[in-house]
């Protein structure tokens, strides 16, 4: 038995900051610590030159995570974006023979084989009309204007770039630790017949679950994310992660 909670290391969206997951830790529920991963060329990274590829995204957050481990057992989190970074964390972690996490959370994207249609087609658009299309998916900042989103363009854009060269490179390796495919039940974005496919890259069991909301319906459920981890991990550590 851990005396640390089982901590969840998320990585957020395109565009997104750790400020993604400020409340969650409130919310999320018992055994359960939130730990939110900053990527680069954002927030109090500002300064930090933007990860050109998702491989540079993920040493920086490997390197991060670990210098934030409690000991415990943990779990990797992304949305979308952050979806297919901490899957690639989980194949890094596997692949140089460290640690990994109990469980993967993947909310918001399909396999990670298949390019997001929506990203590829909003790409070339002007400042002006990508943000208006950020709007309509729910990808804006709650209550940032267009007017004061001159910080916020090029961190999406680059996080854009960065995931439209991203390859998964077949199948090998196989991540260890159980899969959680998390979408929302008005999620255009994903497909109930793609995300069962999150089974081929690990050695674990796949599970779906659905919740209310649209592309970014994750962020308005930490209590309903937070038991469904649980139940998760009551499979894969028993009694020790539901204490």
């Amino acid at each position: 038995m851990h005396d640390q909670d089982v901590q969840v290391f998320c990585v957020p969206h395109a565009g997104g900051t750790s400020g993604a997951f400020r409340r969650w830790n409130s919310r999320i529920g018992p055994g359960l610590t939130v730990v939110p991963l900053e990527l680069a060329g954002r927030g109090p990274r500002a300064r930090d030159a933007f990860s050109p590829t998702v491989p540079a995204a993920v040493t920086d957050l490997v390197e991060q995570m670990e210098s934030k481990r409690n000991g415990a057992p943990f779990v990797l989190f992304g949305h979308c974006m952050g979806a297919v970074i901490a899957f690639e964390m989980a194949r890094h972690l596997r692949r140089t023979g460290a640690e990994e996490p109990v469980l993967l959370v993947v909310s918001g994207r399909n396999p990670p084989y298949l390019p997001n249609e929506w990203s590829q087609k909003v790409a070339p658009l002007p400042d002006d009309e990508l943000f208006a299309e950020l709007q309509s998916v729910g990808g804006v900042p709650a209550g940032l204007s267009r007017a004061m989103a001159g910080a916020f363009m090029p961190v999406f854009r680059a996080d854009q770039t960065m995931v439209r060269s991203y390859s998964v490179g077949g199948t090998d390796p196989l991540i260890g630790p159980p899969v959680l495919a998390l979408a929302g039940d008005d999620d255009f974005m994903t497909s109930d017949d793609l995300l069962p496919q999150w089974a081929d890259y690990t050695e674990g069991s796949c599970t779906l679950r659905k919740l209310p909301g649209n592309h970014y319906f994750v962020y308005n459920w930490p209590a309903e994310v937070g038991g469904f981890i649980t139940e998760q991990l009551g499979s894969v550590l028993g009694t020790e992660a539901s204490r």
